[in-house]
């Protein structure tokens, strides 16, 4: 990770607004090419806002967004373009119930990438194996458990072949015994160097995966830091209150 490289994602005086209710009150955050950041606070922090600001799934009200040195707010962007760069997983896993596996995987290959069905076929196979479910291409979600629906939805990103992911709170819906899988695989990604936003309650994740640890709380970054040290010794009373409760 060098300072010299355009960020994957520049985010500079970002706010956003729903009515009255000002969520993200000025954000300024940059993710480097290859860097896992992490970031935490309590609900209603801001912190999904802002991941889904970046592919703006919610419109900014003010402030600017650069993906790989692309204003993303320009009008003259193609949004839809930039989001094939941008992979996303949610909460909720978001797969077609009535898609089996390999249906999920391709859909959105052939349709935007225009994919031919073969290669597409390829590609889908070859991210089920990355994240361990190369036997379940015919399943459909149904019969998944729900830490298998979870790992299908990373892997329906990574077929898109993006340059950075966004994970949502990826395991906040999942059994206790479920999580360890879903992080295994973003594990993996991390360590192949891809680019990674991280909304997640899993401390022990940010602390071994993050490169750095964002604390959000009432839609503003209040501290940020090398993991280790963050959960360690929070410097801000608003994050040593709030880790106190949660590790």
């Amino acid at each position: 990770m060098t300072g010299t490289t355009t960020p994957a994602i520049e985010i500079t005086g970002l706010r956003k607004s729903f009515g009255e209710n000002e969520v993200l009150k000025g954000i300024d955050l940059s993710v480097h090419q290859g860097e896992v950041v992490c970031v935490i606070g309590p609900s209603g922090s801001g912190k999904s806002t802002l991941l889904r600001t970046v592919n703006r799934l919610e419109e900014p009200s003010g402030g600017s967004l650069r993906i790989e040195g692309e204003d993303i707010l320009d009008p003259d962007c193609d949004i839809d373009a930039v989001r094939t760069r941008i992979g996303m997983v949610f909460q909720q896993f978001n797969l077609f119930p009535h898609l089996d596996v390999m249906g999920n995987l391709t859909i959105a290959q052939r349709r935007v990438l225009k994919r031919g069905k073969q290669e597409a076929a390829e590609v889908a196979r070859a991210m089920l194996e990355r994240v361990g479910l190369a036997d379940r291409g015919g399943a459909y979600p149904a019969q998944l458990s729900g830490g298998q629906q979870q790992r299908v939805a990373i892997a329906r990103a990574l077929s898109m072949n993006p340059d950075m992911m966004l994970f949502d709170e990826p395991t906040s819906a999942l059994d206790p015994e479920l999580v360890g899988e879903v992080l295994d695989v973003m594990k993996l990604l991390a360590a192949e160097g891809m680019t990674m936003m991280v909304v997640t309650h899993e401390m022990g994740f940010a602390r071994e995966v993050g490169d750095r640890l964002v604390f959000m709380d009432d839609g503003l970054i209040v501290e940020e830091g090398v993991p280790a040290e963050v959960l360690a010794s929070p410097q801000h009373a608003r994050t040593q209150a709030f880790l106190s409760k949660v590790l």
